[in-house]
């Protein structure tokens, strides 16, 4: 794997888990008086929080594994 590849999958996974705390911090701060319906943005953080992870973790199963054995997905 290249440097890119690795990087870009530490990048997502620090999206994806700064962008989890925040949403669960959202969901669990009641003290911010908003109106009733802002209670789908934490859910929505969180929801991206797994597709960040998700997208890393499929990257590297279907083409890091291959890399890192020596072989090249063209």
């Amino acid at each position: 794997m290249n440097g890119t590849s690795i990087s870009l999958m530490i990048a997502g996974i620090l999206v994806g888990i700064v962008g989890g705390v925040l949403g669960v911090y959202a969901l669990v701060n009641r003290n911010s008086g908003q109106f009733w319906f802002f209670w789908i943005a934490p859910l929505l953080a969180i929801g991206f929080a797994f597709v960040m992870l998700q997208l890393v973790v499929g990257y590297y199963v279907k083409v890091g594994r291959l890399e890192h054995k020596g072989r090249r997905k063209t």
